[in-house]
């Protein structure tokens, strides 16, 4: 779903921890334009300076006057895939970028997108995976489905093609996923694990509100055991997206409703602790929620930037100049619209995400 992410991360950030981060950081994430080379070792999302607010990705290419979600990044850095969306949410499809010559390349529909509602893309921490929801058919020529199920790609590992142009067409034929993963509901936001343990959330009948978590474990011969994560993660109230580092110590999520929320969803935060369960999620701050949408948290590659969609806005001027025709159009048609924008901020810069003393 074009929902909310959750996903738990708690980290002392300093970047003398790079290599720590590294091991708890998931692939999905959001990037900012770079028009200068980069240097060895960066990512191109790494920014110059301090992101110490929240600040737009790619502002113009990647984050424009549409609405722009759920961004993932693969572990190079170098292709982002996120969503393009109508504000009602009647309409999505996944987008590609590619970074070369120093910046983003205008995004287009991703190869296997574009025809059904595809949605909630996330690339594995390896690389070797391409999750994603859809509401198209399990079987070809059918019709479209009632509800959105989780699919898998494989990467295909041929080779980089010696056509640039060519190097997006490297992902296997959508593959659905069994039951119990996959029900008669909306399941929403999937996100896996090197080990194939995956997480997501589910609108199936038995959660504890509108929407609950899932964590999903593979068997032998392509089955899982599916499992709801209870409390204290999910309530009463709608938990829809999780994002989890690899050691799954460490969570991420997109909430509705919960009694100390300040928008329509927040991105909240939870560890597991020594008993093996999951802390009370807390609220990550006014440095990450404001007080409308939030969704889709994760961490960059490189464990350095938390990247998220809000559909936040500047504050109006108390003192605004008359503004022309063209003026206004602008400003209707720019990010920070209040429609929906892909965000990053340096982890160090969210109190929240420090390692207790």
């Amino acid at each position: 779903m074009v929902s909310p992410i959750p996903s738990s991360f708690c980290i002392g950030v300093n970047y003398d921890m790079r290599e720590t981060l590294l091991n708890f950081a998931c692939v999905s994430a959001v990037t900012i334009l770079i028009s200068s080379p980069l240097a060895a070792g960066d990512a191109p999302y790494d920014s110059a300076k301090p992101l110490p607010h929240a600040t737009l990705f790619a502002p113009g290419v990647i984050s424009t006057g549409d609405y722009e979600s759920h961004a993932t990044l693969t572990p190079d850095g170098r292709e982002i895939y996120f969503l393009k969306m109508a504000p009602n949410f009647s309409r999505w499809s996944i987008f590609v970028s590619r970074y070369r010559n120093g910046g983003w390349s205008q995004p287009e529909v991703a190869p296997f997108s574009g025809q059904y509602q595809d949605a909630d893309p996330y690339i594995t921490a390896d690389g070797r995976h391409f999750y994603f929801i859809s509401d198209r058919p399990i079987k070809p020529g059918d019709e479209r489905q009632s509800h959105h199920d989780i699919w898998v790609m494989d990467k295909i590992e041929s080779g980089s093609p010696p056509d640039e142009s060519a190097r997006l067409a490297r992902w296997s034929a959508p593959r659905h996923l069994p039951a119990p993963v996959n029900s008669d509901a909306d399941e929403y936001y999937p996100m896996a694990l090197k080990n194939g343990t995956l997480y997501f959330g589910s609108e199936r009948k038995g959660c504890n509100g509108p929407c609950d978590i899932y964590r999903a474990v593979p068997q032998k011969g392509g089955s899982y055991t599916v499992e709801n994560i209870g409390p204290p993660i999910n309530t009463a109230a709608g938990e829809y997206e999780a994002f989890v580092t690899e050691d799954e110590q460490l969570m991420l999520l997109a909430v509705t409703k919960r009694p100390d929320s300040v928008g329509d969803f927040d991105l909240y935060f939870s560890r597991k602790q020594a008993d093996g369960k999951w802390s009370e999620p807390t609220n990550l701050g006014p440095e990450i929620n404001s007080s409308v949408r939030e969704l889709s948290p994760k961490l960059t590659p490189n464990g350095k930037y938390v990247v998220w969609m809000s559909t936040r806005s500047p504050a109006l001027p108390l003192k605004p100049d008359r503004r022309t025709t063209a003026q206004v159009l602008q400003d209707l048609h720019s990010p920070g619209n209040g429609i929906g924008d892909i965000y990053q901020i340096d982890v160090a810069a969210v109190p929240a995400l420090k390692l207790p003393q």
